[in-house]
């Protein structure tokens, strides 16, 4: 049994609002930490405490240049005393994002490669050559896409979420909705709101984790919903962002959160929810994406 050096509190659950009969409901893993918030935290919960006890004195991880898993990822080591090191996609700017400046002052060094590079990331050969640069780090995929992500994700649900019907969520990398898989009771159902055009995404965690295979009776698939792929969007769906956060006091982020939950508006307004169901959205966090976002497309989501 691991030691746990990184221990996560409950987060609160809120009433969203009641839409076409369905009681809305909302996880705020969002408030779980002002840095590391949301699945995030879940997902490298059980990544560092694996480090610290085998003794490793840094972590080296993955991501693009406004990846929040980047950016938490710095914040939670920096915490816990360790180093970290962060494989960034792409080539440097002379400017750098608020994501890659914040990541820098939690103190990690970033190292960028070439995107034809980072495409190779999880093959074995790199990650030898990576382990002979760096032999005492501890080496985490891109997003927390392993077995200790999806350890930590188990832990989303619990004995407060059990009366629910329905569990929505993003997808990115799958790690989160396999751990709510897992974790789901057998009467309820977990929707999955992918935010890019990748399909596979099960067949890669299953790769990971074989065993969620045998909870896919429990998944419901909401592909529709990616707004053109990854980090694509159109004034549709800022528009109900900014919906969200004026009638409801909710921010969301155009990457992941605020596409999960228009999905998850638009399944219950045509009618694919009995009336009477009670549906938990996951917020996963994200938030420190929101001033990348609007640096990069001059773009004022929040007014406040």
């Amino acid at each position: 049994m691991v030691q746990e050096f990184v221990k996560i509190s409950n987060s609160p659950i809120e009433f969203l609002l009641t839409l076409n009969g369905i009681e809305v409901w909302v996880k705020r893993d969002d408030l779980l930490d002002p840095f590391v918030s949301g699945n995030k935290l879940f997902k490298l919960k059980h990544n560092l405490n694996h480090a610290i006890a085998q003794g490793k004195k840094s972590i080296i991880t993955f991501g693009g240049a406004f990846s929040n898993h980047i950016a938490a990822s710095a914040s939670l080591t920096h915490q816990h005393g360790l180093k970290s090191i962060g494989i960034i996609r792409g080539e440097p700017n002379e400017k750098l994002n608020p994501t890659l400046t914040f990541a820098l002052s939690k103190g990690m060094k970033l190292k960028y490669i070439s995107r034809e590079m980072y495409r190779q990331k999880n093959d074995e050969f790199f990650l030898i050559e990576l382990r002979k640069e760096f032999p005492d780090a501890f080496i985490i995929p891109e997003g927390g896409a392993n077995i200790f992500g999806i350890e930590g994700s188990n832990e989303i649900l619990n004995e407060y979420t059990e009366h629910f019907d329905f569990i929505a969520c993003a997808i990115g990398t799958g790690t989160t909705i396999a751990g709510l898989l897992h974790a789901s009771q057998e009467h309820q159902k977990v929707i999955g709101i992918p935010i890019h055009k990748y399909a596979n995404i099960l067949d890669d965690v299953a790769l990971i984790d074989p065993s969620v295979i045998a909870q896919l009776h429990k998944f419901i698939l909401a592909k529709d919903f990616h707004f053109g792929g990854y980090a694509k969007w159109n004034t549709d769906l800022l528009e109900f962002i900014r919906s969200v956060h004026q009638n409801h006091g909710l921010k969301l982020d155009p990457i992941y959160t605020g596409k999960a939950l228009f999905g998850l508006f638009d399944i219950i307004q045509k009618g694919s929810i009995p009336p009477g169901s009670k549906a938990l959205f996951i917020h996963t966090g994200g938030l420190q994406g929101v001033s990348g976002f609007e640096e990069r497309f001059k773009i004022k989501l929040f007014k406040t």
